[in-house]
């Protein structure tokens, strides 16, 4: 069985964390009627938007660079608050999705958010089936949506006895 770890996210990790984006994103705009260039330019602009919007939005948040055996394979955006955990963002190597990554780094945070009786929230894509199901399939539940967004949350079990 593979490692999975994570360490904090260092400026040296930018050109891996930009190329999983542009392996994540990119697809989003191959059918779109512009340049190789073109697209590259958007995809760095939107890496670099991305980044600085998370990082004010969620200022004490935890970027995390996502190891496997060593290796990086993906990204873990968690900002924990005081009523709840928010998984900002996770984002996996499209080679290594659907391998039990992405399962086992929200079971992590799920344990911790146990452990101190916080409930955890995502926003998800509504035309990202695939993480919709993810986070149903780990007991998110919707709790309400709009045009763009479904906005889960997850709810540590109560206390028993």
């Amino acid at each position: 069985m593979s490692t999975i770890a994570v360490r904090p996210a260092l400026a040296q990790d930018e050109i891996y964390l930009y190329e999983l984006y542009r392996a994540v994103r990119g697809p989003q705009f191959d059918l779109a009627p512009i340049t190789a260039e073109q697209k590259e330019n958007l995809l760095r602009m939107q890496f670099h938007a991305q980044l600085s919007s998370y990082t004010q939005q969620y200022p004490n948040s935890c970027y995390h660079l996502v190891l496997m055996d060593g290796k990086p394979c993906g990204r873990l955006w968690v900002a924990p608050g005081l009523n709840s955990f928010h998984l900002v963002d996770i984002a996996l190597d499209p080679g290594l999705q659907s391998k039990g990554i992405g399962t086992v780094l929200v079971q992590r945070l799920q344990q911790e958010a146990q452990k101190i009786k916080l409930p955890i929230t995502s926003v998800v894509d509504r035309f990202n089936p695939g993480s919709l199901r993810f986070h149903k399939r780990l007991g998110f539940a919707i709790t309400r949506e709009d045009l763009l967004n479904y906005y889960m949350e997850w709810r540590p079990a109560p206390l028993v006895g």
